[in-house]
């Protein structure tokens, strides 16, 4: 029962962090430090990468200095940020770059399922340690 609990903490400390990935991508967002920067075509959907001067890429504008482009770009920014907040789409992953990292967003409203969270090969582990510490270690029950 102690293990089940464990586990559950686990789960929720890693749900805990991607929610706070995603509120704090959702600001910057919203601040301007990062703003869309590419579309990522994969199999089912869609996901975009975000960056700006704080990941090393230059802030997405309108082209020569075109308002009208750079207030698109501006509500695109925007509308992201809300998806974050509203939990409709999560930060997915980062691309890194030489001197610069873009971060990526996707979710079932691009097409993707949302990811499962986690903790990579938990049971297994659990498993192989009762095994290894019931073979070779004489402990009590």
């Amino acid at each position: 029962m102690k293990n089940v609990c464990e586990f559950n903490q686990g789960i929720r400390s890693v749900q805990l962090i991607q929610r706070n990935i995603d509120l704090i991508t959702a600001g910057l967002l919203l601040t301007g430090q990062l703003t869309i920067s590419r579309l990522i075509i994969e199999p089912g959907g869609f996901a975009l990468s975000v960056g700006g001067p704080l990941t090393g890429i230059a802030r997405l504008e309108g082209k020569y200095e075109n308002k009208t482009l750079s207030l698109v770009i501006d509500v695109g920014d925007i509308i992201l940020a809300v998806l974050l907040i509203i939990d409709q789409i999560n930060v997915s992953g980062i691309f890194l770059g030489p001197g610069r990292f873009t971060i990526n967003m996707t979710g079932p409203i691009f097409g993707i399922p949302k990811h499962d969270y986690t903790l990579p090969d938990i049971e297994k582990v659990f498993t192989q340690f009762r095994w290894i510490v019931t073979d070779y270690l004489n402990v009590d029950s």
